[in-house]
């Protein structure tokens, strides 16, 4: 994964994703104008942040990334297993649709999700260009949300799981990520003995491993080309927003991705 600097901004790009087919970008929190708990490139507008600081903060956002604020294409993000494919940009005043995956295969649309601790999946089909974004947080990635994801581009585009390129956004990991009990057992009732490995109980208490987790849900769907750079939110918060961390009180960074040509 590639750093970059820009207008006081800092952003990364997976090394397995071709320049020059795919504009895409993990910006962090650095150089934005929130303030206080949300310091400082926030992009998440429910958290109690001012709306005027999100709103300029996404529009430098598309300033430095180089596409119109318009071409924005984003959904309301609720933990589960949904999976949108979008032809145009999401209009002004239509609702978010409820997802935690979006995809779509026109140059025009830039793809943008919000995230602080839970599993990015940024996938690139190079063969049939297609471009999406997934939200692996403990429930999605419960429910194989990955999996899903390469069997919805299957279905909808003709792609082939063996050409996707998957990069695993900032993330917290397995050494930060406590749960209860109660995770491990929905776990173990969905995937049975396969969860087992992912969870690691300490004198501290119960860990589970996300990035694991999805990494294995994305071979058994047959995606062979994986990034996971291991940035940790939780151990980097001059740089990400952590959930967790954070105790609930901070902002969202955001990843953007989209196909080469007009936007």
């Amino acid at each position: 994964m590639r750093q970059f600097h820009q207008e006081g901004l800092i952003y990364y790009k997976f090394d397995c994703f071709d320049d020059h087919a795919v504009d895409h970008a993990i910006f962090s929190r650095v150089g934005g104008n929130s303030k206080g708990a949300f310091t400082s490139l926030n992009l998440g507008g429910t958290n109690g942040d001012d709306p005027r600081d999100v709103l300029a903060n996404h529009e430098k956002l598309f300033r430095v990334f180089g596409r119109s604020y318009a071409s924005r294409f984003d959904v309301w993000q609720v933990h589960g297993k949904t999976i949108v494919f979008s032809d145009a940009p999401r209009p002004p005043e239509k609702k978010h649709s409820p997802a935690d995956g979006i995809f779509t295969d026109k140059p025009e649309v830039t793809l943008v999700m919000r995230f602080a601790d839970c599993v990015p999946l940024v996938f690139h089909d190079p063969i049939r260009k297609v471009v999406g974004i997934v939200h692996g947080g403990w429930q999605g990635t419960m429910l194989r949300i990955g999996a899903e994801a390469v069997e919805a581009v299957q279905r909808h585009y003709g792609s082939r799981a063996c050409d996707l390129r998957v990069g695993l956004g900032p993330s917290i990991c397995g050494n930060c990520y406590q749960v209860g009990e109660d995770v491990r057992r929905q776990f173990l009732k969905e995937w049975g003995k396969e969860a087992e490995p992912f969870f690691n109980q300490t004198e501290n208490g119960l860990f589970l491993d996300l990035w694991g987790a999805n990494i294995f849900t994305l071979r058994q769907a047959g995606v062979e080309q994986i990034e996971n750079p291991r940035i940790c939110t939780a151990e980097n918060l001059q740089e990400w927003y952590s959930y967790r961390k954070e105790k609930g009180v901070t902002g969202r960074f955001a990843v953007v991705i989209a196909l080469k040509g007009n936007g």
